[in-house]
C-alpha cells in the first residue's frame, strides 16, 4: 500500500508541479491560510484516491504490493519483469482504472483548491514557494496547527 500511496503523491506532485512556475511575489497571511486549507483538503481527497486506487488494485485479484512490484519492474530497464501473463493482464486493467481515478481526482483537486479560494496558478505559485523558503514553510505550519488546534505555536513562549 506504501507504494500505491507513493505513486497517489508522485501524481500529485506532478499535477501541481508540472506547471508551476517560481513567482517572486510576496505571499500574504490570508494566502498561505487559503493555501493551507486547500492542501489540507486535497490531502483528504489524496487519502481518499489511495483507498480507490488499492480497491481497484485488489478487485482486479491482486495485492497491492505484487501490483507494484511489477509496476516498479516495468519502469526499470534494468530488471526483468518476473510476472505471469494473468498478472501482466490484471496490472494492465488495474492501470486503466488507476489512470481514470487520476483523471477525476485531478478535476476533484482543482475544485478543492477554487473551494478554499485560490485559482491552480496561485496554488502551485505558493507550493513553489514553499519549497524554496523555510521561512515559509514554519509559517505554513503554524497556520495548519492553528487551524487544527485554534492555537498560533508561534505566539507560545
Amino acid at each position: 500500500m506504501k507504494k500505491v500511496i507513493s505513486t497517489a503523491g508522485i501524481f500529485l506532485f506532478t499535477l501541481f508541479a508540472a506547471t508551476a512556475q517560481t513567482d517572486d511575489s510576496k505571499i500574504t497571511d490570508a494566502e498561505l491560510e487559503k493555501f493551507a486549507q486547500a492542501y489540507q483538503s486535497v490531502q483528504q481527497l489524496n487519502q481518499s484516491v489511495q483507498q480507490e486506487m488499492v480497491m481497484a488494485i485488489e478487485k482486479e485479484g491482486m495485492t497491492p504490493q505484487r501490483f507494484n512490484e511489477i509496476y516498479e519492474a516495468e519502469m526499470n530497464p534494468e530488471v526483468e519483469v518476473d510476472a505471469t501473463e494473468e498478472e501482466l493482464e490484471q496490472k494492465s486493467a488495474v492501470m486503466v482504472v488507476i489512470q481514470e481515478i487520476q483523471t477525476s481526482s485531478k478535476e476533484k483537486m482543482e475544485n478543492k483548491i477554487k473551494e478554499n479560494g485560490l485559482t491552480m496558478p496561485q496554488f502551485q505559485s505558493i507550493a513553489t514557494q514553499l519549497q524554496q523558503s523555510p521561512e515559509l514553510q514554519q509559517k505554513l505550519q503554524a497556520i495548519m496547527m492553528k487551524q487544527q488546534t485554534g492555537k498560533n505555536p508561534m505566539n507560545e513562549n
